[in-house]
């Protein structure tokens, strides 16, 4: 199990400027924003930040928007019973009436079985619920990142996370460096991506 420790904006920082090969080519607040933006891509490759939310039913509406606090939908249950996932391009193969179609129907479901994303923010069910409840739809994602304003401000991170993330920070500061230096980052990348591929697998074998 991974042991999450809280860390500060003015921590990351400083793991930064030890990272420096000859001068300072960054101001503190380049080194806040690429702090960000390496969490952001954390964020992107493994879901490290969830949340779930609550959603009414409206009768007969596929379409659900979700708020700005989820990324991206991962799961979803209508009246607790889990929804399977699906796209838009098999409801529109599988099932052409999809759209006009509420639960209940003649050769309809009952109760929406089925959801699928039409984009980061909106979410499908099939069939339409056939009435309007509260809090009935439960929808379980990826919470938008952290974003670190203050150096006191903090986010919880494994212990063995903060050298990647701090080395792909100092990648990001070093593209506007172009050259040596910023392939000298390169690996900085790549080892960003081996980490998220092995916690990807263990989020993995955790929900199986």
């Amino acid at each position: 199990a991974m042991a999450y420790t809280s860390t500060t904006l003015a921590d990351l920082k400083a793991l930064l400027s030890q990272r420096l090969d000859s001068s300072a080519y960054w101001v503190s607040e380049e080194a806040r924003l690429a702090l960000n933006e390496a969490l952001r891509e954390w964020n992107l490759w493994t879901g490290r930040w969830r949340r779930r939310i609550l959603l009414d039913s409206v009768l007969s509406q596929h379409q659900y928007t979700l708020p700005s606090t989820l990324t991206y939908g991962m799961a979803a249950r209508y009246q607790g019973v889990a929804l399977h996932p699906t796209s838009i391009f098999d409801l529109d193969v599988a099932l052409p009436q999809w759209r006009q179609q509420t639960a209940g129907a003649a050769g309809v479901p009952s109760t929406p079985i089925l959801w699928a994303p039409q984009s980061l923010t909106q979410i499908v069910l099939w069939p339409a619920p056939a009435a309007a409840i509260l809090s009935a739809l439960t929808v379980d994602g990826v919470s938008a990142t952290p974003v670190l304003v203050e150096d006191a401000d903090t986010v919880d991170l494994g212990d063995e996370l903060l050298d990647v993330l701090v080395d792909f920070a100092l990648h990001v500061l070093a593209f506007k460096e172009g050259g040596p230096r910023w392939r000298a980052t390169l690996p900085a990348w790549q080892a960003l991506l081996k980490a998220a591929a092995e916690e990807n697998g263990r989020l993995k074998a955790n929900q199986a």
